[in-house]
């Protein structure tokens, strides 16, 4: 092998080992909810791939790759199939904030979402809307209507909770729930859907991504978990509240993904 052979090789190989490096994803699905960790990442190594900037580097000791997902099911499912073929990350963390269901909760708290559901999957006929169970991708046919997150991030991300010191939103200091958080496709702003949501799947938040992430990590077997912080209670002043709280919101659950990582 003459030498111009060999060291394109080389070359070869250790872009291969740097694309191929095992790393912790971490995903937002918008500029609020990742800026705080881009900025604590200080340097950082841009790569593009299908579109979406990928931010390669170190927090707080580990390799991350972070991304911001865009909203909604589709984009989220596409960001996730993005970073799982270039990147093939061995664990994924989701942050950003979310609509709260609890009775009892309000604006700043936080939500580890310990399953996920989709509450707008399923078929329509004379009686109603009917929620499926069955969740299909290639390669995998999961009939469970919850997907678990992974318990020991979730534990993890419940210690990094009670342990950050989180910015106290409306006056008060978060809460910290543990459960199910419900996604779907639209922005809820509605006092009758907030209930149903909670009544129906027992959801303490609802958002726009994550049941659509962990279908994917569930069949790709990535361990993963959801963290939300509620920037509005999903009812009728939704829209004004999310204004008012996406900021201290957004940086109370990228406080609490750092934990995770410190543990790690």
């Amino acid at each position: 092998m003459d030498l111009k052979k060999l060291t394109f090789t080389l070359i070869f190989c250790l872009v291969l080992v740097e694309i191929q490096a095992q790393r912790i994803a971490i995903m937002g699905a918008l500029d609020e909810e990742i800026a705080i960790l881009k900025e604590e990442m200080g340097k950082y190594k841009t790569q593009n791939k299908g579109g979406i900037d990928f931010f390669l580097g170190k927090l707080r000791g580990q390799k991350v790759v972070l991304l911001k997902a865009g909203v909604g099911k589709v984009n989220a499912s596409y960001s996730t199939a993005v970073l799982t073929e270039n990147y093939r990350p061995k664990t994924l963390i989701f942050t950003g904030v979310a609509g709260g269901l609890a009775p009892d909760a309000m604006p700043g708290d936080i939500v580890i979402g310990e399953q996920l559901v989709q509450y707008d999957f399923g078929q329509i006929d004379s009686t109603g809307f009917q929620v499926s169970p069955f969740r299909r991708l290639s390669g995998g046919n999961h009939q469970e209507l919850f997907i678990q997150a992974d318990s020991e991030l979730a534990k993890k991300a419940k210690t990094a909770a009670d342990q950050s010191e989180l910015e106290p939103v409306s006056g008060r200091k978060p809460r910290v729930f543990q459960g199910i958080i419900a996604t779907g496709d639209v922005f809820v702003s509605s006092d009758q859907k907030a209930r149903e949501l909670y009544d129906e799947f027992g959801a303490l938040a609802t958002e726009m991504e994550g049941a659509a992430i962990a279908h994917i990590c569930r069949t790709l077997e990535i361990p993963f978990v959801i963290i939300r912080s509620c920037s509005d209670n999903a009812n009728n002043h939704a829209r004004v509240n999310f204004n008012s709280f996406v900021g201290p919101a957004s940086a109370n659950s990228a406080r609490i993904v750092l934990g995770i990582l410190e543990q790690m």
